[in-house]
């Protein structure tokens, strides 16, 4: 799908994904390695990668559109990591502009991990425009298959920066490994940068390891040269506190995404 990168290149394609299908329903499997744990848990920001392939590969079987991730709603318990997360798409709405789905991750006995909404803009692809791949839904599998992982923490393979933790500061360069064939900031990784953020500016001013839950997101414009910076605001007075996060491209000036977040303190 659009927003999905060269295997075994990108961060994104070795976050420890693979898929399958069950009666003819495509399920998407995320085994969690250390690398994409934050305090013993998944981090949401790999749960929003999955929510975005699972619902995005049955959408985006044109070649000559787009399907660009619009907006995402992430809801977590926060939970231990589980040995294998499983997750099935939903389609609510399907248009020739737009599409929206919701998506369940479950444990392999079905105990409910996460859930997500996601919406899709379909853009025609144009004459300048980069390569799009196809990933057809039945080859689904095959594309996962043999994905090499991390070898390093996950916010460390991003080369997440931190400028002023206490304000939620943080930056990353536009890299080829974090962007998506469609030339922009991957989605999951636009969700990390805002995870970073929210998960350093409440850690540091009321001194608790937190873990984020919650992540609303719109993406509002491709991101050019970057670096991408957050700008970030706490919108309330306890670590439970909603948090305001803009990710803006330094290159212009621009916000590329809204982002609310909120976690809890870990016990």
């Amino acid at each position: 799908m659009t927003d999905v990168s060269n295997q075994g290149m990108s961060v994104p394609s070795r976050l420890g994904v693979a898929a399958r299908f069950v009666d003819g329903d495509l399920i998407l499997e995320l085994t969690p390695q250390a690398e994409v744990l934050h305090h013993g848990m998944v981090r949401a920001s790999v749960l929003s990668f999955v929510v975005d392939v699972v619902a995005g590969i049955p959408l985006d079987q044109d070649a000559s559109v787009w399907t660009l991730t619009t907006d995402m709603s992430v809801r977590m318990r926060p939970d231990p990591a589980p040995d294998r997360i499983e997750a099935r798409g939903t389609i609510v709405r399907q248009g020739g502009r737009s599409a929206t789905s919701l998506v369940e991750l479950t444990t392999e006995d079905g105990a409910p991990i996460a859930a997500g909404a996601i919406g899709f803009a379909k853009v025609p692809r144009q004459p300048a425009d980069p390569p799009k791949p196809n990933v057809p839904l039945g080859q689904t599998p095959l594309f996962f298959r043999d994905s090499a992982t991390l070898s390093r923490p996950l916010r460390e393979e991003a080369g997440i920066e931190v400028l002023d933790a206490s304000e939620g500061i943080v930056q990353v360069e536009v890299t080829s490994e974090l962007q998506n064939p469609a030339g922009t900031l991957q989605g999951a990784m636009v969700a990390l940068v805002a995870e970073a953020a929210a998960e350093d500016l409440l850690t540091t001013r009321f001194d608790s390891p937190v873990v984020v839950v919650d992540l609303d997101l719109r993406y509002l414009r491709k991101t050019q040269a970057g670096p991408v910076r957050t700008r970030s605001r706490l919108l309330g007075t306890g670590p439970d506190s909603p948090v305001q996060i803009e990710l803006i491209d330094t290159s212009t000036e621009a916000i590329t995404t809204l982002v609310y977040a909120r976690a809890v303190i870990v016990p």
